[in-house]
């Protein structure tokens, strides 16, 4: 089981962020004269589903991973308060990638434009809000069964609630910080609703595994993953209409991508270090490479140099160099922590130490 289980989760998340490193790079960098027909298409719907794999990867590799000590998480224990930190430090990072001024001192000086862009909800926030309602659903839950039931119906009921949602003014019913959870409006890439029903969705189908498809994968891959990934296509092209069509053709794409992914996982033996390094640091790929290609209030990026102004093949080109360099950080730094724990934890202290004292 925990062979498989690790096989699984870390390609699949590993190709995730691979596409999504990839997706951020090109968004930036292609010149817009090539931004136009059916290529340009196909990529943009590329990128949205990269991001619904990531959100529904989260949630089912929470699933799992709450799975293997379940007692400890059916109250406020010590593994429930380490793993709210956690989640807490990406809302923490997300609010960081889009502070307002170079320098606390700054703030005083801060346009509304910039208020509103450092209050839009991003992936990280969204992320950690959510894993931490995930986390409440198990101890309000407390059996797996009823966890896996209650995340499938919060997945559905966000799902069935975001047009709703969408069409009201949550800036006149709530505070800035608040609405921008909420809605697009406000100038977020991803409100609740509706991108927490692909983490809750992910819960669901991560405890699923857990209680069948860990012990049949090649079932789970066909019955759970394949078989609902054409169904949830097919009802999102014939029978439903605007936002919630588009959430069930993404997911339902995902759920082809990783019962293949799950096929191709119960024939490897070993999975190379690379791709396991590469999962397990995904916030840290993110949040650097949101640094190198858009920039931030720490340095300037490739985006500041070249935006929207280079051809496909120095897109290519781009996108090959700054995938390489995050798999090599995330390969680096994940040896370093396995094989020097205590020296990899002053690294970290003096990184946040550093990008602190700079905005000081």
């Amino acid at each position: 089981m925990s062979s498989g289980r690790v096989i699984f989760i870390d390609l699949a998340r590993a190709l995730a962020v691979v596409l999504m490193v990839a997706g951020h790079t090109s968004s930036a960098l292609l010149a817009g004269r090539y931004k136009a027909g059916p290529w340009f298409d196909a990529w943009v719907f590329q990128r949205g589903l990269t991001s619904a794999l990531f959100l529904l990867l989260a949630g089912f590799a929470f699933s799992v991973a709450t799975t293997r000590h379940w007692s400890a998480h059916l109250h406020v224990s010590g593994a429930v308060v380490t793993r709210v930190r956690r989640f807490g430090l990406f809302i923490v990072l997300g609010y960081a990638l889009h502070f307002p001024v170079p320098h606390v001192s700054e703030l005083a000086t801060a346009s509304d434009l910039q208020w509103r862009s450092f209050m839009a909800v991003d992936v990280l926030q969204l992320i950690g809000v959510t894993l931490i309602a995930v986390q409440a659903l198990v101890l309000v839950t407390r059996t797996r069964r009823a966890f896996m039931l209650a995340a499938f119906a919060a997945s559905a009921a966000l799902l069935a609630a975001a047009p709703a949602a969408w069409r009201t003014d949550w800036t006149s019913l709530a505070p800035m910080p608040l609405a921008a959870y909420v809605s697009p409006a406000t100038g977020s890439q991803f409100p609740v609703f509706p991108w927490a029903a692909y983490v809750f969705a992910g819960a669901g189908a991560g405890q699923l595994y857990a209680r069948w498809g860990a012990a049949h994968l090649a079932a789970f891959a066909r019955w759970g993953m394949l078989a609902p990934g054409v169904a949830l296509i097919g009802a999102g092209r014939l029978y439903l209409e605007g936002l919630p069509s588009d959430v069930a053709i993404r997911a339902g794409a995902c759920l082809l991508i990783l019962g293949v992914t799950a096929h191709v996982s119960g024939r490897l033996a070993q999975l190379p270090h690379v791709f396991g390094a590469v999962a397990q640091e995904s916030l840290l790929i993110y949040f650097v490479h949101l640094c190198i290609v858009y920039g931030s209030i720490w340095n300037p990026g490739l985006w500041q140099v070249w935006g929207d102004g280079l051809t496909p093949a120095a897109t290519m080109a781009a996108v090959l160099a700054v995938v390489g360099a995050m798999v090599a950080l995330a390969w680096q730094w994940n040896r370093l922590k396995h094989a020097r724990p205590r020296a990899a934890r002053w690294v970290s202290v003096a990184a946040g130490a550093v990008l602190i004292g700079r905005l000081l």
